[in-house]
Formats: C-alpha cells, sequence, structure tokens
C-alpha cells in the first residue's frame, strides 16, 4: 500500500515538474518572440536611417559641378493656356519657412504651379510641395531617363545637375511656362534643397 501511494506521489510530482517545465519553455519562447520582434524593429529603424543617410550623402555631399539645367520636356495640350504675361511672384523660399514642404508650397505659388517634386534619377523621392509623390517621382523619373515625353499634358520635367548628382524635376501645372522662367526655377529649387537636405 506503502509502495501504492508512494508511486502516486511520485506521479503527481512528475506531472507538477512536467508542467513547470512547460510553463518555462512557454514562458521562454514567449520571450525570444518579444525578442525577435525588437530585432526586426531595430533592423527596420536601422534601414530607414541608412536610406536617408544615403540619400544624404547623394545630394548633400560637397559640390562637384556647377548645377546645370541639361534637358526640358514640354507637352502642351492644345487647349492649354498661353504662356503667362505677368513675372512670378517676389516669395521667399525659405526664410520664415519651418521646413521643406513649406519651401516646396512657397515655389509653387510663386511660379504658379500646381505641384513640384524633385526625384533622383532613379526614382527616389527628395522633395515635394505634395504629401505623397513617391508614385510621380518613380514614374517620371523613368520616362525623363528613358527620354520620352510624360503621358500627361499637364506635367513637364527636366533635369538637374546638383552636387554631382542627377535629379529630375517634375512640375505639374495648368500653363505653359515661359522659357526664361526655367532657370530662375532650377536656381530657387537647388537654394531649398541646400538649405533643408
Amino acid at each position: 500500500m506503502e509502495d501504492g501511494a508512494m508511486l502516486v506521489a511520485l506521479g503527481e510530482i512528475g506531472v507538477v515538474i512536467l508542467a513547470l517545465i512547460g510553463v518555462g519553455v512557454a514562458g521562454c519562447m514567449l520571450y525570444l518572440i518579444r525578442i525577435r520582434e525588437q530585432l526586426d524593429a531595430i533592423r527596420k529603424e536601422g534601414q530607414e536611417r541608412q536610406q536617408a543617410a544615403q540619400l544624404r550623402s547623394m545630394i548633400g555631399g560637397p559640390a562637384q559641378a556647377p548645377v546645370d539645367m541639361f534637358r526640358l520636356f514640354k507637352h502642351i495640350e492644345r487647349t492649354r493656356q498661353v504662356e503667362l504675361d505677368k513675372p512670378p511672384k517676389k516669395i521667399e523660399l525659405i526664410t520664415g519657412r519651418s521646413n521643406i514642404l513649406e519651401s516646396m508650397n512657397a515655389l509653387c505659388e510663386k511660379y504658379y504651379l500646381d505641384a513640384f517634386t524633385v526625384a533622383t534619377d532613379d526614382g527616389l523621392l527628395v522633395a515635394s510641395s505634395e504629401e505623397d509623390a513617391t508614385d510621380d517621382a518613380a514614374r517620371y523619373s523613368h520616362v525623363f531617363a528613358s527620354g520620352n515625353l510624360p503621358d500627361d499634358p499637364q506635367v513637364m520635367l527636366f533635369g538637374i545637375r546638383h552636387k554631382g548628382s542627377d535629379m529630375v524635376g517634375i512640375i505639374r501645372t495648368k500653363h505653359n511656362i515661359p522659357e526664361n522662367w526655367v532657370q530662375g526655377m532650377e536656381d530657387d529649387v537647388v537654394s531649398i534643397l541646400k538649405q533643408w537636405l
């Protein structure tokens, strides 16, 4: 009888020990899952920082060549308005602005544009007057690089060489921008990039 009770007691102790081991293993697994989630978050943040640093090094390094406008595409709809006969507005683009978005919006106001986006020649968004212009950056930088005209008649593309990097200016406007404004727009956007990036 005592042997039977002893076996039952040993069995119960064994069950308790196995239960404790199971809880311990489950706790360890949960802890490892949490550690992995934290490592994934750190890795993602590190990749984002690396991309930002890469972009900054591309356009924020020392100047290697003067700014060079090397191409301007105009694709003008027949119903589009004639060239603007008024000069660009006198608007401060940097002083009094708190970020690059405000400067880009001021640039649009100065030249009567609907939107202005700057992208790297491989489609990475650099700056824009719009909240989300990643699609335009990717699409029109490819169009520009392939030497084609944009399919949207209200889009103009031009190239900018800034601090040794090729970039694409993407303008959305209902107006036919006068040729003599192009250099001013280029100079202004380069000033904005130098200030904020």
